[in-house]
């Protein structure tokens, strides 16, 4: 998620005011219920907090904090990752020299 990076990355600021729901659902084309979910789970994540009738907003983070935020997001997406490296019965010598050449 572009937001969740941007906020991660520190390109967004603690308490910089986010689009509105209805105007990145009408920029890239997808429906303002799929936005709103976006939403709710990035304010679920801590990353964002909405205000009714005024906007949604990015939160207030330490340093630090987003250094830790970013690190549980890696870690949570290589465990759901990993199951399917498993299934491809892709070896940990050769997931790594995957990961080496591709980043």
């Amino acid at each position: 998620m572009q937001i969740a990076s941007q906020i991660l990355n520190g390109e967004l600021e603690a308490n910089d005011c986010l689009p509105s729901i209805r105007t990145i659902a009408r920029e890239v084309g997808i429906s303002i219920i799929t936005i709103k979910k976006a939403w709710e789970l990035l304010e679920a994540d801590g990353l964002i907090y909405t205000r009714t009738g005024i906007g949604s907003f990015v939160s207030e983070h330490a340093k630090n904090r987003l250094s830790d935020k970013k690190h549980e997001f890696a870690v949570d997406r290589f465990r759901k990752d990993a199951v399917f490296y498993r299934e491809l019965n892709i070896s940990r010598e050769e997931l790594i020299k995957i990961a080496e050449k591709e980043y």
